[in-house]
């Protein structure tokens, strides 16, 4: 359906007319509302919405004022009614609208704000376990982790964009695939702000109520937490990140790995199995081959041995013998010694 304005600026009554309208005052451009059809005018007339200097366009392109394209809608007497009030409540009311648009913005930006950061809590808790340790999970090296400053052949930061090529093995389970390589281009959240400015804000709290020390001093920290999560959202920033990796026929369908985060400048990304860490570090060499077990001796080949070897005496006697004393070495020994005996 279309329709238009005629040369004198009213609707068009040959064309048939559009589902939606948009309004917007001509002191605000920018603030547009709608859209609306033209069976919804007359109320908004009456519930002091849409007044008759205000502008109305079908496409948000071309504006006209409301008076021009539905005259029946305002009666002649309050036309120019806004025109016809004294300076000060003009100005009484152009403040009243632009503080309800600064209101209802503010909202806006409220809302957008906690859904973000709803939005990034569990990247924020990983975020978390670099400083505390005691929330990580059970296993280790299943990250890989890249900074910029670093020099690797499959990672590379150019100051705008991340590439990082992983290993030709499943990016979930480890073994080695002949599937296809992936090439993904992920735009990833660096949440490097948004994670500490909150702890600044809570920091910067704490030493406004140091300073005051009083009762009324403590919602200074709610309000430099608040303010953290405000200027934490206002400073956050998307980085593209383009990533090769390959998937098995039995894993096809685990998506959410490798899942990638950024931090100050380290790239993290995690993988399914830390096979995959050494893969990426290391090559296909093999770092865990078994230890070969020690042989347990023959002792049937001990035994013959024993019984090969020469016996000096039958007796069976394995105590060790003593020598005697023969008798020239007694007639030798015979003197002073002797005789004193």
């Amino acid at each position: 359906m279309t329709a238009g304005f005629s040369l004198d600026g009213s609707l068009d009554k040959n064309e048939n007319m559009p589902a939606a309208i948009y309004y917007r005052d001509p002191h605000n451009p920018g603030r547009i509302y709608g859209p609306f059809t033209i069976e919804q005018l007359p109320e908004l007339v009456d519930q002091a919405r849409l007044r008759a200097a205000d502008e109305v366009s079908f496409d948000q392109q071309a504006w006209s004022r409301a008076a021009h394209m539905k005259p029946d809608l305002f009666p002649q007497s309050s036309t120019d009614w806004y025109a016809a009030q004294p300076a000060w409540k003009r100005t009484a009311i152009r403040v009243l609208r632009e503080v309800k648009a600064t209101a209802i913005a503010a909202w806006n930006y409220v809302r957008a704000a906690a859904l973000f950061y709803w939005g990034q809590r569990k990247e924020l808790r990983h975020l978390a376990t670099e400083y505390l340790t005691f929330l990580k999970e059970p296993g280790t090296r299943k990250e890989i982790r890249i900074k910029a400053s670093e020099q690797n052949e499959a990672v590379s930061f150019d100051g705008t964009q991340w590439r990082a090529d992983l290993p030709n093995c499943c990016v979930v389970c480890g073994e080695l695939t002949d599937c296809d390589c992936n090439r993904e281009q992920r735009s990833i959240a660096d949440l490097t702000w948004p994670f500490l400015l909150p702890f600044l804000g809570l920091l910067f709290g704490i030493v406004c109520w140091l300073f005051v020390f009083d009762v009324g001093g403590r919602w200074m920290i709610l309000v430099g937490l608040l303010a953290g999560f405000l200027v934490g959202y206002a400073l956050r920033r998307e980085t593209l990140v383009t990533v090769s990796f390959r998937r098995c026929r039995e894993h096809l369908n685990r998506t959410r790995i490798p899942w990638i985060r950024i931090f100050r400048s380290t790239l993290i990304i995690g993988v399914g199995d830390r096979s995959v860490w050494r893969r990426f570090y290391h090559g296909d060499r093999d770092f865990e081959s078994p230890i070969a077990a020690p042989v347990p001796p023959d002792f049937t080949q001990q035994g013959e041995q024993e019984q090969a070897a020469p016996q000096p005496h039958d007796s069976g006697s394995s105590y060790p013998t003593i020598p005697l004393v023969d008798d020239s070495e007694m007639h030798r020994d015979e003197g002073p010694a002797h005789s004193a005996f």
